[in-house]
């Protein structure tokens, strides 16, 4: 009787020891995108390791968000990988992916912009758009197809004009908007320069549409914006 109770305490003590390692070896893998056979994925984790440190000292930081996405999505040659750790650097313009090695250690490195399409971070969605000359430029997008709204984000790193702890800041976020229209980005500030790269018959529709709704696309919100290019995509078969 007491060695089948000693048999039945050691197997249960094994059975625990089991599943603490294996909850254990769980809680450390390194990423959801790492196999224990083949590694990495070459496609994801293709990029240069991103080493960019500001001076000790600089007030902001070069991100356009405070804190990285872990829900964030990335589009690669039309493969899209969920639920990854990013931020955009708006100072350098790249992609920053934050993941763990195979170790464990926590790693940066830039998303290759060549292989990149999109990606979603906060849940707004960005693209990576070829403007011509191999030059690819990232930007928020409003809308789909062959008109869009974009926004560009950046930040400048300023000198500080009074002596203090730091010597640099960064910006605030600087956002230009541009209208997308026959594989074109053209930058616009008012309604007239909206309109300006329609063709002359949609520019009156576009411009009764913007009164009518009353809308100063200096102020508008995404929503707004969002109606208004689709009004102007659907100004293609008239």
């Amino acid at each position: 009787m007491i060695a089948a109770r000693m048999t039945l305490l050691a197997r249960s003590v094994i059975l625990i020891i089991l599943v603490v390692v294996s909850t254990t070896a769980i809680a450390q893998a390194p990423s959801d995108n790492y196999d224990p056979v083949y590694g990495f994925d070459p496609l994801l984790y293709n990029g240069r390791m991103y080493y960019f440190y500001p001076q000790p000292g600089t007030g902001g930081n070069q991100y356009l968000q405070d804190e990285f996405d872990t829900q964030g999505s990335i589009t690669l040659r039309g493969v899209t990988y969920t639920n990854q750790n990013i931020n955009y650097d708006i100072y350098n313009q790249q992609l920053v992916l934050k993941y763990k090695d195979a170790i464990g250690s926590t790693k940066l490195i830039e998303i290759s912009l060549a292989w990149l399409e999109s990606f979603t971070l906060n849940g707004f969605p960005f693209e990576c758009i070829d403007e011509g000359n191999s030059n690819k430029r990232i930007y928020q997008v409003l809308g789909s197809g062959s008109k869009k709204i974009l926004y560009h984000y950046q930040k400048d790193l300023l000198l500080h004009s009074q002596t203090i702890s730091g010597l640099y800041y960064f910006s605030k976020t600087i956002r230009e908007k541009y209208v997308y229209i026959d594989n074109r980005s053209v930058k616009f500030t008012n309604n007239n320069s909206f309109i300006s790269d329609f063709s002359p018959s949609d520019q009156v529709l576009i411009k009764k549409y913007l009164r009518k709704q009353n809308i100063n696309v200096k102020k508008a919100n995404d929503l707004i914006l969002t109606d208004l290019i689709n009004y102007c995509k659907s100004l293609d078969g008239q």
